[in-house]
């Protein structure tokens, strides 16, 4: 049987490659999602991922920008001294541990999104949340740990290796729970509302499973499995299999794209913001009257709106599409 061999060098410059490729995607994408925000800012800025938005494009870009710094050392200015895959197979280097930390702290804030959203849909119940703070915080000290470990005067392999191990098991776990259980919640209430205003199309329901995609964070879920698998699968050498650092390289790109997307999104309208999902929709529906009808993008005519109804039966409140699809507070 023979070996597969993707050795270290050729890997972190693929995946520097790839990274820069998503980052300009996600830039476009964010300075996009900016512009709705700030369009959107007097009817409510949610603070939070506002901030967690920004927070997770700056440690986007400065892993890029670090990952551009050592394939031009790599590969142009410590060619002659030092080759190549002694240079990128060597974490201990500060440019690299500098790089490592941006990754884990970027991997925490986007899991926090993750807990965040996930607190929302279930109608902001901190028990709902709680399990899923802590795991991201254990999965925040055991990748600095892990990292930390290059510092000590001798390194224990195999600490660093079961510290890493134990790092991606918690973040893919809590990324496939999570993704799950919000899946459930969007589907369930989606699948509520349609048997209330009636059913949709085929093509309606290919765009719903692509938004169901987009909404869940399912693309993260994905990728950080195959992370998992491919570190996994490593060797312990510096020319074996290292497909994982092409993954490795892009992980921060797509940890910020997902959020971005989602905002996006239900700032545009296409989808719906979290607080949606928290609301009980009855079969109480109101027909506005011709008079009042309004239009949203290229439709204009006679509104069907779901009402929310209180416990004493008034009180409604609109929970349509419409209504809620237009805030800037969106998870």
């Amino acid at each position: 049987m023979v070996n597969a061999s993707f050795p270290v060098d050729e890997a972190y410059l693929i995946g520097g490659w790839l990274e820069s490729f998503t980052w300009g995607v996600y830039t476009t994408l964010f300075a996009m999602t900016l512009y709705t925000i700030y369009r959107k800012r007097k009817e409510g800025i949610n603070k939070f991922t506002t901030v967690t938005l920004i927070l997770l494009y700056v440690l986007a870009t400065g892993h890029m920008s670090l990952a551009l710094v050592r394939l031009i050392e790599g590969f142009i200015l410590l060619r002659d001294t030092l080759d190549p895959v002694a240079f990128f197979g060597n974490i201990s280097l500060r440019v690299n541990v500098a790089k490592e930390y941006l990754y884990i702290t970027n991997l925490f804030l986007g899991d926090l999104v993750i807990v965040w959203r996930l607190y929302v849909v279930y109608g902001k119940n901190p028990y709902i949340a709680a399990l899923p703070a802590l795991m991201c915080l254990g999965e925040l000290a055991v990748g600095y740990a892990s990292i930390s470990e290059w510092f000590a005067p001798t390194q224990d392999f195999n600490v660093i290796d079961q510290l890493g191990t134990t790092m991606f098991s918690l973040s893919l776990a809590a990324n496939i729970i999570f993704t799950f259980v919000i899946v459930v919640r969007i589907w369930y209430v989606t699948r509520r509302t349609q048997k209330i205003v009636g059913g949709s199309s085929v093509g309606g329901s290919y765009q719903r499973v692509l938004l169901l995609l987009i909404e869940s964070g399912a693309i993260v879920a994905a990728a950080k499995l195959t992370e998992f698998v491919l570190f996994e699968l490593t060797p312990d050498d510096d020319t074996g299999l290292h497909a994982i650092d092409v993954v490795y390289e892009c992980m921060p790109q797509i940890t910020g794209l997902a959020p971005t997307c989602i905002i996006y999104a239900v700032n545009k309208g296409f989808t719906q913001k979290d607080s949606y999902y928290s609301k009980a929709a009855t079969t109480s529906i109101s027909f506005t009257p011709p008079g009042m009808a309004t239009s949203t993008g290229d439709h204009t005519g006679t509104t069907l709106d779901l009402y929310n109804s209180t416990a004493g039966g008034s009180g409604e409140k609109p929970v349509s599409g419409k209504d809620n699809s237009s805030s800037a507070s969106v998870v």
